[in-house]
């Protein structure tokens, strides 16, 4: 199904605190919460993406095969799909390869607060959007989004607003396409 000379984005939704308060504030497409870039790498399918650490210094960045991913029972995932980053020339494609390695070489800290000014720390939809604009600021120039939380998410993330780059950011550009979507149970 997926070619491995290309690269993706995966998405999915889960019914988790963290995942119900990011896909709230979706453009407007409400089912993903996450996002991550994914790669075929040492005869694998690996998805690379930001998570907060559940154990103190780990770091943020997580790379992990496709089907763990998407696993439905750990992740309390009920929607996943994924998507082509089409028309990357071969350049683009090593250009994206060598920032997933520089990435992979520090320590990254997840970004609980989601301000997107602040580039020591990532959450999954800024670590995609920094890739992305790496590798062509040109074809991959996304602006952050700003909204009012609603009450309880202002008290969730101790701020009234958001200034962000949605997780469904990425579905509206041209050069990223629709491969498959599921939805489960």
């Amino acid at each position: 199904m997926l070619d491995k000379e290309k690269c993706y984005l995966v998405f999915r939704g889960t019914g988790t605190k963290e995942g119900l308060v990011s896909a709230a504030y979706n453009i407007s497409n409400n089912k993903p919460s996450h996002v991550g870039i994914c790669i075929f790498q040492d005869s694998e399918w690996i998805v690379h993406h930001v998570l907060s650490p559940r154990k103190k210094n780990i770091t943020a960045l997580i790379n992990e095969n496709i089907e763990v991913f998407l696993d439905v029972k750990k992740e309390s995932i009920y929607n996943a799909s994924i998507w082509l980053i089409d028309n990357l020339t071969t350049y683009e494609v090593l250009k994206l390869k060598t920032q997933l390695k520089k990435y992979k070489q520090i320590h990254l800290k997840f970004d609980l607060s989601f301000k997107s000014e602040d580039t020591t720390k990532l959450y999954c939809s800024k670590f995609v959007n920094d890739v992305l604009k790496n590798v062509n600021n040109k074809k991959f120039k996304f602006e952050t989004f700003k909204v009012k939380l609603k009450p309880l998410h202002s008290v969730y993330l101790a701020q009234d607003s958001l200034d962000y780059y949605p997780v469904d950011l990425f579905q509206f550009t041209e050069y990223i396409l629709l491969v498959k979507e599921w939805t489960f149970n």
